[in-house]
């Protein structure tokens, strides 16, 4: 390679950090500016970007006071119920997807591609289609203001089962057959095999779960009308309603609420990166 050509890669490699670092900035500062927010007394939040300058995302004064009144009030509550629903939901979802994807991977069965297709289109359906008639249902089965109501739902996850049974898909087949020959049967293959070099792909189908209840808003609005059932995101959105909006304490819940999946995700983003790498491996 000549010298020219040389020269040519090395600017070219720099315009392309430079283009990434201005991308980056890009989506970085609203959320620098949220931050900023939360640790600024709420009338300064708006007065501090009229002149925009560093100051709008550093803050000269930092206070975790809108800390302090955002977890002193129902957004607390709000918070408590959001890890219950989506740590017991994590659980049980897991379980029942892995043993879906079990089925739908290892064993031989008649129709099972039918139902695979129908699982894979369950996901394609958006959750405003079906979310106000299967609130019905529940409201009449007296399952208001209730975890049930909150959990069950999302236990059934089609675009957890498909992850999983593409990873299990990518297990030798000779694993499955030493077990039979050695007597085990299908659910000692499940817990002793499939499970255990599937820790990868379940902690990444965990995190898609979790992060999907964390968020849940349409649906706990449907079946929940007790304040003391309400999950974080509804919490926070009452607190716009209020005669006197406290944007310090609005933006103080905010940032509380995005960093919390924001730090699991960080945490694990190795396994869901070798997840999605070996679903994909077919032996």
């Amino acid at each position: 390679m000549s010298a020219v050509e040389t020269t040519s890669a090395g600017a070219g490699r720099i315009v392309h950090l430079l283009f990434g670092i201005v991308v980056a900035a890009g989506f970085m500062l609203p959320i620098a500016w949220l931050i900023a927010g939360s640790l600024r007394p709420g009338s300064e939040i708006f007065t501090s970007l009229d002149p925009l300058s560093i100051g709008s995302f550093i803050p000269p004064r930092p206070t975790l006071e809108n800390f302090g009144s955002a977890l002193g009030g129902s957004f607390r509550t709000g918070l408590i119920n959001s890890f219950v629903v989506a740590g017991c939901t994590v659980v049980v979802a897991l379980l029942v997807c892995a043993a879906a994807a079990f089925a739908l991977s290892a064993m031989q069965w008649r129709g099972r591609d039918v139902v695979f297709a129908l699982i894979v289109f369950s996901f394609l359906i958006p959750e405003e289609v079906v979310a106000i008639p299967l609130s019905a249902i529940f409201a009449q089965g007296g399952l208001q203001n209730t975890y049930t109501a909150l959990i069950v739902p999302f236990v059934g996850n089609g675009m957890v089962i498909f992850l999983l049974r593409q990873f299990f898909l990518a297990i030798p087949r000779s694993l499955i057959e030493a077990a039979q020959i050695d007597g085990a049967g299908w659910l000692r293959i499940f817990l002793e095999i499939f499970l255990p070099l599937s820790r990868p792909a379940l902690i990444a189908a965990g995190v898609i779960i979790f992060n999907g209840q964390w968020q849940a808003y349409l649906w706990p609005l449907l079946v929940t009308t007790r304040q003391d059932m309400f999950l974080a995101p509804i919490t926070l959105a009452l607190m716009v309603g209020e005669n006197i909006t406290d944007y310090g304490k609005i933006f103080a819940a905010s940032t509380i609420l995005s960093l919390i999946p924001a730090v699991i995700l960080l945490g694990f983003q190795r396994f869901f990166i070798d997840s999605v790498a070996m679903s994909g491996v077919k032996e």
